[in-house]
């Protein structure tokens, strides 16, 4: 039988993560804060509910976390740590997105406490974590992965050993601020089109058939939803902010002025005080709307030759 797995956060991406290594034949113990999820990924064969992160740590020596932020990271590995105790058994893979520094304060940390730490964060949405299509970049020490590769396989469609400590946070954390840079000038680029009176979803056609620059799949994906009024969330306005900001942080910890990220992060700000942060990320064109002063859900559709 093999032994059990602890998995620590069950959210919008733990909670399909879970599902996939039990409909796969890993036992699990699991715990979220919100004892409601806990329960529900509880209600599947081979899984059993914990009452802390602690007495997760405690009853299994392998361990993913999937977790919204590096409060909820830090607060959780804290509790794991003082539960755990420096038996030198526990392996724990930390799947969520926060600054390097606080990855390797970790990682320094449950060493001392006999926890072996490695960061593999991971790339994709809730569809590709239900789909098991995600791609995990992984730190930390090289001897320390191999046991946690089984379950990557199972979530991922692959992996990426990139070295040190820090290292796979550093990645992490620069590629999606990259993204949200991107994010931010597509609702921009429309904007100017809506100022401009342009057809909005010609302009969509036209970058897709064109195959231009502009031509990601980002575009394909978000600009379609900057134009409707209320899509449905497919990655909350709220983790990107939280990750423009880590990304930001990185670039003021290595010196560097990074105008573009501190544009992104100002947008970002405004749409969360417009209360937007459990709308899709897509919705950061509410807050250019607003300094545009113009509303892209309501530009024109007429052709315009």
């Amino acid at each position: 039988m093999r032994e059990r797995v602890g998995f620590i956060g069950l959210g919008a991406m733990g909670m399909p993560m879970a599902r996939r290594l039990a409909a796969a034949g890993h036992r699990l113990l699991v715990y979220d804060r919100d004892p409601a999820l806990t329960a529900r990924a509880a209600a599947h064969d081979g899984v059993a509910a914990a009452d802390g992160g602690g007495a997760v740590a405690a009853g299994c020596e392998l361990l993913l976390t999937c977790l919204p932020n590096p409060g909820a990271v830090e607060a959780v590995y804290q509790e794991i740590a003082g539960a755990h105790g420096a038996t030198g058994r526990l392996l724990a893979g930390d799947c969520s997105t926060i600054g390097p520094g606080l990855a390797i304060r970790l990682h320094e940390r449950l060493a001392a406490r006999g926890v072996r730490y490695v960061e593999c964060p991971m790339l994709g949405g809730a569809g590709e974590a239900a789909a098991g299509e995600l791609f995990f970049i992984v730190s930390g020490a090289e001897d320390d992965i191999a046991p946690l590769l089984p379950l990557l396989a199972v979530l991922g469609r692959g992996h990426r050993f990139v070295g040190a400590p820090g290292n796979a946070s550093r990645f992490k954390v620069v590629q999606n601020g990259l993204g949200l840079v991107q994010l931010t000038g597509i609702a921009e680029a429309l904007a100017i089109l809506a100022k401009a009176g342009a057809d909005l979803d010609a302009f969509c056609e036209v970058v897709a058939a064109g195959h231009g620059m502009a031509d990601t799949p980002l575009f394909r994906a978000k600009a379609p939803m900057m134009l409707a009024a209320g899509p449905a969330p497919k990655g909350r306005l709220r983790i990107g902010a939280k990750d423009i900001g880590l990304a930001l942080a990185l670039a003021r910890e290595v010196g560097l002025a990074a105008p573009l990220f501190e544009h992104a992060d100002e947008v970002f700000a405004e749409a969360m005080a417009q209360g937007l942060g459990e709308a899709d990320v897509a919705a950061l064109a509410r807050a250019v709307e607003r300094r545009a002063g113009i509303t892209l859900s309501a530009a024109p559709r007429e052709r315009t030759g």
